[in-house]
């Protein structure tokens, strides 16, 4: 806008009114810019509120994060001790806690009525390298116990392992363990040349067995009792398990075919004999008769049962035995698992020609096929028996 003015008062006069007008406009355009101003003003508390609440969850993480790492350890418990077999000392071991544990980190204190007696490496207890999240083990404790004895188990970890809770580490218990003395056992059974039954003992104590005692003896054949005598000890049992101790019965008891054959004996003194439930031997035989041509073959099929799975039991052994009478050609002998194939035995030699070994473990109740083949290597004929036994 262009404005002319006249000089002297009126102008002087028009140029204040212009002056007032423009002050009196000014206000309104000065508005936007105090907006301006109180936004910024209003946005900086705002951040300032954010950073705040930052901060505050920052230090809350801070405040949580060693909880969750102490709450991710394991957490080693005892929660038994016991005996089996009247004197073998086991315990259970847990991980209670939520994370998995080296066996190689940790060791297993004994102590028998409050006196230390051993300390074990938890890895020479066990197979296991990790002991997971509420995994348990039943731990062999290389010791027996005789006698009545308070019995603590601690377990220890290193000290670079973490644990949860400590406390849990130890038990308590008394436990009776069978006595010292003699224990009788039927050992194993064997068949003579007119294939009857022999039964041979042993005495497994740690003290010898008196000449003199009186056992009573019961043979079962196929679940049904043949015989029942009282067997005199004419010889001392020596300690454990020196000297196998021959027993005949008075009355034959000729093996044939398939039979389950159970013995059982009984001492009438309990001094001759501090564990009785090892006193009872029960096993299969199957004989198969042949006839074997000169340079010719036979074959035979059998089944045997699986071992179960346990860890402090035996599952026994196969038994296999191949006699013939005449003079003393050789036999080749061929033994092959039919399920697992990779197990075969072949083996040559003059009657009688033997072999045992352990029977693999399985489900329990399962059986395995095998199949045994004679090869008559000589000229003649040659006639015998192929014996199995197993439990």
């Amino acid at each position: 806008m262009r404005f002319e003015l006249e000089k002297g008062g009126a102008a002087d006069e028009q140029e204040g009114k212009l002056r007032r007008e423009g002050e009196e406009t000014s206000l309104p355009m000065d508005g936007p810019k105090e907006d301006q101003a109180r936004k910024e003003e209003e946005k900086g508390e705002e951040g300032k509120l954010q950073e705040g609440e930052r901060d505050l969850r920052l230090l809350t993480l801070s405040t949580t994060a060693p909880a969750t790492k102490e709450s991710s350890l394991p957490d080693l418990a005892l929660t038994e001790i016991f005996l089996k077999k009247k004197r073998r000392l086991f315990a259970t071991l847990v991980n209670v806690g939520n994370a998995p544990f080296p066996m190689d980190q940790g060791g297993l204190s004994l102590f028998l009525d409050g006196r230390l007696e051993g300390r074990y490496a938890l890895k020479s207890l066990t197979d296991h390298l990790w002991l997971q999240p509420n995994g348990k083990l039943t731990l062999p404790i290389p010791i027996s116990i005789f006698g009545r004895k308070e019995v603590e188990v601690r377990v220890e970890t290193s000290t670079e392992q973490g644990e949860k809770n400590p406390e849990n580490n130890a038990l308590r218990k008394v436990l009776e363990g069978a006595p010292k003395g003699p224990d009788l056992i039927v050992q194993d059974f064997d068949l003579n040349e007119d294939l009857e039954l022999m039964i041979y003992l042993s005495n497994s104590g740690e003290l010898d067995l008196r000449r003199g005692g009186t056992f009573k003896v019961r043979i079962y054949l196929n679940d049904r009792k043949i015989s029942e005598f009282e067997h005199f000890v004419s010889d001392e049992l020596k300690a454990n398990s020196r000297n196998p101790y021959l027993l005949m019965p008075p009355f034959r008891v000729p093996i044939r075919g398939v039979a389950r054959v159970k013995v059982s004996v009984s001492p009438k003194s309990r001094m001759d004999d501090v564990r009785h439930e090892n006193n009872v031997l029960e096993r299969r035989f199957i004989i198969f008769p042949f006839q074997i041509e000169g340079k010719e073959r036979e074959q035979f099929s059998f089944f045997i049962p699986q071992a179960s799975s346990k860890e402090d039991d035996d599952g026994g052994k196969i038994k296999v035995e191949v006699r013939w009478e005449g003079p003393p050609t050789p036999l080749k002998v061929s033994l092959e698992n039919l399920e697992r194939g990779g197990v075969r035995f072949d083996l040559s030699g003059t009657s009688p020609v033997k072999i045992e070994w352990p029977i693999p473990s399985g489900p329990g109740g399962s059986e395995s096929r095998w199949r045994a083949s004679l090869h008559n290597l000589h000229e003649g004929r040659v006639e015998g028996y192929f014996i199995v036994q197993h439990p």
